[in-house]
């Protein structure tokens, strides 16, 4: 690392503690896909690259569902014809495939349920075959996908219920379904209601069923795809890398965290992303959602969110879902069995070097465009994450960042820490298309075992456009050789 006093840029200061409560890390992260992927070839094909792909991901949460789930998927596990309106047959031999690679990667799974088609033995049906297949790997099942879009007067291509569509109607519909899942899959874990309105969030919360597991979140903070210039949920690189957008998510997902408190249940995010907007856009396969991903999934455990999975694809890079954190690489019509990363998987690689242990609240001067995480292990080990919001193709003066010390860590707390390893995700500028990762390796330079202690806090320099991983070991007093023996007279 460089000499932070060359570092020119405006200063930054950070303190970090370790709140109440705080979520831990480690199997946290990983990627949504929708329920027809179920049926794809990929999985556990020795052809394919899958596992290996997901493996680098340090035992990434997996969910199955996204709109196909209750629009285009068809369960039977007695090889019944399907309808007319299934593009997908799953089946029983699919799960236990995406089981093998779940048991391999060391995933745990959710997997939601059709709930738009009003067939609650079938529904339970697949939640039994799916406690079978993935036994304790299976969190939870959830009943229907978004079910606060079945009817909506913008999107009447989605409808899957009339007008009359409530939560309370939602509720109903969560009590049949439940019975029928308790009568094949007594005790199975239910999730939801995987929605993006609080009303809903509520419905799930407050209903009676049985084996409720935790309350589901979706979101995506760039939603107003042809908005005024004065709105900052465009789908722009300026809004994707504003502090605005990490403001906005502290409060949609701090009013979830209010009402996932309010009944004890703990906070999912099981489908997100950048954007919800169809089709290509300035932030699409952009360095700028590799800097983004990172603030926000260690914003969102900050506020407790326990779990976080992107919304991906299996389909080709070229012509498939923009977004996706991965995709193949044969042409559209055939797409193939190859898988690649994109920029924001390497943010989730990233991710999965952080120790196994608890996130920290941090408190972070200046205007936003430079956040501190961190994460401290129960053995003491450190973890800190600077992210670099500013645009290198602008900027170019690394920034001083005055790093504290983490309080209220209790008996955690060694003496001290020294700088030991790193990496940086880096980009040529924000709307770049490429990203590179640096694989962990020790420090050098002016900041070689660099120390962090009560009244000795750290300063490192910040690169813009970067992410900064710095891990640090802790380090102890050495006790008495004598220490706890009896003293001769």
């Amino acid at each position: 690392m460089s000499d932070p006093a060359d570092a020119t840029g405006t200063p930054v200061s950070t303190s970090l503690t370790l709140a109440s409560g705080a979520v831990g890390t480690g199997g946290a992260v990983g990627l949504s896909f929708d329920a027809r992927e179920l049926a794809s070839p990929m999985w556990g094909s020795a052809e394919s690259n899958l596992t290996l792909t997901l493996s680098e991901l340090d035992r990434p949460a997996l969910r199955f569902g996204g709109n196909g789930v209750d629009r285009h998927m068809w369960w039977t596990s007695s090889d019944e014809s399907a309808p007319d309106w299934a593009e997908v047959t799953v089946t029983p031999e699919d799960l236990e495939r995406v089981a093998s690679v779940a048991e391999e990667i060391d995933a745990q799974v959710t997997i939601d349920l059709d709930l738009g088609h009003d067939d609650a033995a079938r529904a339970a049906d697949m939640a039994s075959h799916a406690q079978e297949a993935f036994g304790d790997r299976l969190l939870a099942v959830a009943i229907g996908n978004e079910p606060n879009g079945y009817f909506h007067e913008n999107q009447p291509e989605l409808a899957m219920r009339g007008e009359n569509w409530s939560p309370e109607a939602y509720q109903d519909s969560l009590a049949e379904y439940s019975r029928a899942i308790e009568d094949v899959a007594p005790g199975l874990p239910v999730a939801g209601p995987g929605a993006y309105d609080a009303p809903w969030w509520r419905a799930f919360a407050d209903s009676d069923i049985p084996n409720q597991r935790a309350l589901s979140l979706h979101w995506y903070p760039l939603w107003d795809c042809q908005g005024p210039e004065s709105s900052i949920a465009n789908p722009t690189v300026e809004d994707l890398t504003s502090p605005a957008i990490r403001d906005q998510a502290r409060h949609i997902i701090g009013m979830g965290a209010d009402v996932a408190a309010e009944h004890d249940l703990p906070l999912w995010m099981e489908e997100t992303g950048p954007t919800s907007c169809p089709g290509t856009n300035d932030t699409s396969r952009s360095h700028a959602q590799a800097l983004w991903t990172v603030d926000y999934v260690l914003t969102a455990a900050e506020l407790g969110v326990e779990r976080i999975a992107f919304h991906s694809t299996l389909h080709a890079c070229q012509g498939g879902a923009p977004m996706s954190p991965v995709c193949a690489r044969g042409p559209l019509d055939d797409p193939g069995l190859i898988m690649e990363g994109r920029t924001s998987y390497l943010s989730l690689m990233m991710l999965g070097d952080l120790p196994d242990g608890r996130i920290l609240s941090p408190t972070t001067s200046g205007d936003g465009r430079i956040a501190v995480h961190g994460v401290i292990a129960q053995d003491g080990n450190l973890a800190l994450m600077i992210v670099d919001l500013r645009d290198p193709e602008s900027e170019d003066q690394s920034a001083p960042v005055e790093i504290s010390p983490p309080s209220n860590v209790g008996d955690i707390a060694p003496e001290g820490w020294r700088l030991t390893d790193g990496s940086r995700l880096e980009g040529g500028s924000l709307d770049a298309p490429n990203s590179t990762l640096a694989a962990p390796a020790p420090i050098t330079g002016p900041l070689a075992e660099a120390q962090l202690a009560h009244g000795q806090p750290l300063t490192v320099p910040s690169k813009p456009g970067s992410v900064t991983l710095l891990r640090l070991s802790p380090e102890r007093a050495p006790q008495s050789s004598d220490a706890g023996g009896a003293q001769e007279n």
